[in-house]
């Protein structure tokens, strides 16, 4: 059974019309599919916690570019850490030494972090640190890591 014509009311489309419709809409959905991914990611990007960081913690312009240098020298690190815990499967030891390898990894970031601060941002930082860690470990409680 083939469709040749749907109508609605006063309204109708033709076969040709229907799928160029499905395809603008299946577009309209991958793209915005594609920004909630692009927006969730940039989310942790070093762009956006430092923006974040300037915002919460007062940094100055030299600060956010040393704070900018230890990421850029961690990203690797991060990446692969990333890459560890996609790969590693759910409720696994190996899922729960790659949540672990990347805390390891975040605290020896914020021990770079920590001196370039001065004591009114450390104090903040710590309150920011900790509710990061929070989150974490809630987000392994849902997931039964820990």
């Amino acid at each position: 059974m083939t469709l040749k014509k749907l109508s609605f009311g006063k309204f109708s489309l033709k076969n040709n019309s229907i799928t160029k419709l499905s395809i603008a809409l299946l577009a309209a959905g991958a793209i915005a599919f594609g920004t909630f991914t692009a927006v969730a990611g940039a989310r942790h990007s070093p762009e956006h916690r430092i923006e974040r960081m300037k915002k919460e913690l007062n940094l100055t312009d030299a600060q956010a570019a040393q704070v900018k240098t230890v990421f850029e020298k961690n990203k690797d690190q991060f990446k692969s850490d990333r890459e560890s815990l996609k790969n590693a499967a759910d409720h696994s030891d190996a899922k729960k030494a790659a949540f672990q390898k990347m805390r390891a990894d975040r605290q020896a970031v914020n021990a770079q972090i920590l001196p370039i601060l001065n004591s009114d941002q450390q104090e903040k930082y710590q309150q920011m640190i900790a509710k990061h860690e929070h989150h974490h470990a809630e987000e392994q409680e849902n997931s039964g890591q820990k």
